[in-house]
């Protein structure tokens, strides 16, 4: 996703050095869950919103993504327009 590696992603959000590149991987391949909380700090690393890391559809991933880097008031313009539809 950011160009990070699993080893380096597991160190920033706080996890054992020796361990973190196996739980990334875990936790990317669907192996394990993280827990909320880890889920926060991957998402906050990645600089992604938490609701990104929980969607099973590329389309509505990318379309969470896009959301998230907008302005709150271009967020709301983008809401109103498709309940408006």
């Amino acid at each position: 996703m950011a160009g990070i590696a699993q080893d380096k992603l597991g160190v920033l959000i706080g996890l054992e050095e020796s361990s973190s590149s196996a739980r990334i991987s875990r936790y990317e391949t669907g192996i394990h869950e993280p827990p909320v909380r880890t889920a926060k700090k991957i998402a906050v690393a990645l600089k992604v919103p938490l609701a990104f890391l929980y969607c099973d559809d590329d389309v509505l991933a990318a379309i969470v993504l896009q959301a998230h880097r907008m302005s709150k008031e271009a967020r709301r313009a983008l809401l109103a327009s498709m309940q408006a539809k």
